[in-house]
């Protein structure tokens, strides 16, 4: 089965090599804005190699949703993240983004906005939705839609942040420069159903950022990557 891990610890878990990729240029940092992220994710279908999976689903799939917000800092883009309630039956204590189950006739980025407000309080009229990325499924059944967002720091910093602790153990950000720093980002290996399955990860401070979330930034930066040429 799938191994267990405290998201503030790095687990004991077999290393491989680090996906060999080049370090972003200064330059394509400076560079990155609202209209290219935008412009980048009405291409991302077409874009080779995206993680899709953990495993293949069964014909119970279930639909969700996710948040990924940007912060638009001076120093530049921040991402926000949670921690998920320890009690919950899925994917319990590990960092996630915003997001949750797509309910009866909801698009996904009703569902992704819904679930920000719901478990962090986010004011929905104050984020720019910038497009979505390709559906990424997980090893627990969900197919899930993540919904890319912008928000200015001014704007940010006038939410009243209100975590629904049925959800959401707590909230905090991570520069997205340090998410996407290849030589940082390690690839893990685990036995499930009879196959070797990988896993990305990223430690940032004390916390440890894995498994789904950690895939979807990994396509984000593919996508971003070819948004760049």
């Amino acid at each position: 089965m799938i191994p267990i891990f405290n998201p503030r610890e790095v687990p004991h878990i077999a290393w491989s090599e680090h996906i060999q990729m080049p370090a972003w240029t200064e330059q394509n940092w400076q560079l990155l804005n609202r209209a290219l992220i935008q412009n980048a994710l009405m291409q991302a279908h077409d874009v080779p190699d995206l993680w899709r999976q953990d495993i293949s689903l069964s014909e119970n799939v279930r639909y969700a949703a996710v948040l990924v917000l940007l912060i638009e800092r001076e120093q530049g883009y921040d991402v926000v993240l949670t921690t998920r309630a320890a009690h919950l039956r899925h994917h319990a204590g590990q960092v996630s983004f915003v997001g949750g189950r797509i309910e009866v006739g909801e698009s996904a980025l009703q569902a992704a906005l819904r679930e920000a407000n719901e478990e962090i309080g986010l004011n929905r009229q104050d984020v720019t939705v910038l497009g979505v990325m390709p559906d990424y499924q997980t090893i627990t059944g969900f197919c899930v839609t993540p919904v890319v967002a912008v928000i200015t720091d001014i704007l940010w910093q006038k939410q009243i942040i209100q975590i629904d602790e049925q959800e959401v153990d707590q909230m905090f950000t991570v520069p997205l420069r340090n998410l996407l720093d290849r030589a940082q980002m390690r690839v893990h290996t685990f036995e499930y159903a009879e196959q070797t399955r990988r896993f990305l990860s990223v430690t940032h401070d004390e916390f440890f950022i894995w498994g789904a979330s950690m895939a979807m930034l990994h396509n984000f930066d593919l996508i971003l990557r070819a948004g760049f040429k």
